[in-house]
């Protein structure tokens, strides 16, 4: 037997009796004796608040975690599983007691696989990724192993675990290295897909194996269509085939023996009568019609000056009564739309890259872009883009952990300089470390390579001691800050491209401050061409703004009127040369046609403007692919119909 012991020696420490059934201590005990004072609970249930938000969405993962902190800090038996190999003398409340700074725990390697199994597959809803690497240092999700996750839990160095803890596991009835009268803890692990004892619901499948339903055999396939021994499905496109060669054959038989083809002309001969008349109507009043037409074609035109152009993505191509389009709208009305993404993809070809042999990490492949000097390049352009002079970025930006009063720091940029905070100082940082007794300089590529396999860390491993968090306070997850990498376990200092984003916050289109974002847009855009044509710069790289597609179809549409104009211009001079029957030069405009191919430019150019006139007085919308469009149809029928009517008079004229 053992009572509270090393840990809770001090007689500030009481066996308490607990009888927790509020949330706040559920994690720990029910109905239990702990070795622990209120104020160690509440400490221990702060430090275990921060691993159950990662954690949350698994309940007996988060429970298994929590479920050894509590047995090694809390439990009456403690002295079995505890080693204490650490005291610092402190004075408290003007006496001085031993504290406890570092100890060993003896843990059965059942209950740290089961624990860790849990663990193993849950995501973080906000990146896809998994919680474990976030909690497993520089080994990440791929690499990470029950002894690996348990040794990042107890290193001070991660700027989280609040004493050393050296956690030694061990397989069943092995005792190698176990102090006299102790036993590894092992507790019961709750496996991903139970129920806790605290009520909480098994995981759900995507963060469990286990919870998948077990997806049964798929049934045979169905047999084949047979008739007699034959193919059903043959049998029948054999038929088939034969009925239609039979009825082509008796369609040609009867074809020959019908002697007389007489086709009713009587549809015809109705539809030639009324155009007649209509064209004799007309003809007989031209300057009446001639009138009447102008100021039809005026009255609609006006219309145009209050025309709405659609130049809106989502208005042109999303219908209004589609489903995806009913549930966009209720998100921007109750949430604001979803924040505006503005990136640039920055590539280096032809570098050489190098082999870097980390005191810390071992060899690591460096691709020629991860280098100092481009990371310092690549720092000096987000900076000229975050401080631009038409609109401020602050104003318009992403601050998750700042919304109301944001500052340039706040804003939420994803880049490869933000494992550094966007320092000059950090990148340069360098300090001697010692490991194993050898002694090497460590400098920005140990604290890379350290966050780029665990991004949330407040503290990496090196001797230099920085965080990997991002200057506006969150973490970047290495596919946001480089891409291109390849390797099996996605090695990324081998990475091709660095990706650069800027979020900004988007507002409705009535909102004075969406046209602050499109200025923003627009000097972020201006900035980065001007650096492209820099012949000094090293990057060669792709950009895009959330103004990017609709400014490309307004320039698109700009570019194409001129070609509206020639077009215009081309047919009229064809249908003058065209339809014209030259006999002299005195003659030329009349055999020319030329009144009759201008009459029939201005009637197409009537039409169209006319047709838009009279849906903007209605309030209907037009959009530029529709300016595109709509010339072009109307130019083709007008122009077709002239030669219809030019030849159709001149043959009937050659019959009187």
């Amino acid at each position: 037997m053992s009572g509270c012991g090393s840990c809770c020696g001090d007689s500030s420490f009481l066996l308490l009796q607990l009888n927790l059934v509020t949330p706040k201590h559920e994690f720990c005990f029910v109905n239990t004796y702990a070795c622990c004072s209120l104020q160690q609970l509440s400490s221990l249930e702060t430090s275990l608040t921060l691993s159950k938000a990662v954690l949350i969405r698994c309940p007996s993962c988060a429970e298994n975690f929590a479920h050894l902190h509590c047995a090694t800090t809390c439990s009456p038996n403690q002295t079995l599983t505890v080693n204490v190999t650490k005291v610092m003398n402190v004075t408290h409340l003007g006496r001085p007691r031993d504290a406890v700074v570092a100890y060993q725990a003896y843990i059965s390697n059942t209950f740290a696989e089961g624990a860790f199994q849990s663990c193993k597959n849950v995501r973080i809803p906000a990146t896809g990724g998994f919680a474990i690497a976030t909690m497993c240092g520089r080994y990440g999700s791929k690499l990470c192993t029950a002894q690996r996750w348990y040794d990042f839990q107890g290193d001070t160095s991660n700027g989280l675990a609040p004493l050393d803890i050296d956690f030694r596991l061990l397989k069943e009835n092995d005792t190698t290295g176990v102090p006299e009268g102790m036993v590894p803890y092992n507790g019961r692990a709750l496996g991903c897909n139970e129920n806790t004892t605290t009520g909480g619901m098994a995981c759900s499948c995507q963060d469990c194996l286990d919870s998948c339903p077990r997806v049964p055999p798929p049934p045979p396939p169905p047999e084949h269509f047979r008739i007699q021994d034959l193919n059903g499905f043959l049998v029948i496109s054999i038929i088939l085939l034969c009925l239609l060669i039979c009825a082509f054959v008796v369609y040609l038989v009867v074809s020959y023996c019908v002697k007389s083809n007489r086709n009713s002309m009587a549809a015809q001969a109705f539809l030639s009568r009324q155009l007649q008349r209509w064209g004799t109507l007309m003809a007989s009043y031209p300057l009446t019609v001639l009138l009447v037409a102008a100021i039809i074609v005026v009255a609609f035109s006006v219309g145009l000056k209050s025309i709405k152009l659609t130049t809106d993505p989502v208005e042109l191509w999303s219908a209004p009564n589609s489903r995806a389009r009913q549930e966009k709208d209720f998100h921007d009305k109750h949430f604001t739309p979803f924040f505006r993404t503005n990136q640039l993809i920055l590539t280096a070809p032809g570098r050489k890259g190098h082999l870097y042999n980390s005191l810390l990490f071992g060899k690591q492949n460096f691709s020629g872009l991860i280098s100092k000097n481009l990371i310092l390049e690549l720092l000096d352009l987000q900076k000229k883009i975050q401080v631009t002079s038409q609109a401020t970025l602050k104003d318009v930006c992403y601050a998750p952990l700042n919304p109301s009063n944001p500052s340039l720091t706040d804003c939420a940029v994803n880049s490869l300089p933000q494992y550094f905070q966007n320092s000059l100082d950090n990148i340069n940082a360098k300090v001697n470390m010692t490991e194993l007794g050898v002694t090497q300089e460590v400098d920005w590529r140990d604290h890379l390579i350290y966050c780029l396999n665990s991004p949330l860390s407040f503290k990496d491993i090196t001797d230099l001691g920085m965080s990997c968090m991002a200057d506006y306070g969150a973490p970047v997850f290495p596919f946001l800050a480089v891409g291109g990498y390849k390797g099996q376990y996605d090695e990324y200092t081998n990475a091709e491209a660095f990706i650069m984003t800027f979020s900004l916050n988007n507002y409705l289109r009535d909102n004075p401050k969406f046209k602050v974002a499109l200025r923003w847009e627009t000097e972020f855009l201006k900035i980065v061409q001007d650096y492209q044509r820099n012949p000094k710069a090293n990057f060669t790289f792709a950009y895009m703004a959330e103004r990017s597609l609709e400014d490309e179809i307004n320039r698109t549409t700009a570019e194409d009127i001129p070609i509206f104009m020639i077009s215009y211009a081309v047919i009229f001079v064809y249908i003058a040369v065209a339809l014209g029957e030259y006999s002299s030069c005195k003659r030329l405009l009349v055999d020319s046609k030329f009144l009759v191919g201008l009459g029939g430019i201005l009637v197409v150019g009537c039409s169209v403007l006319a047709s838009m006139g009279f849906y903007s007085w209605i309030g209907i919308p037009s959009s530029l692919v529709i300016l595109q469009v709509v010339p072009f149809l109307v130019l083709a029928v007008g122009a077709d119909n002239i030669f219809i009517f030019v030849l159709e008079y001149q043959a009937s004229a050659g019959n009187l």
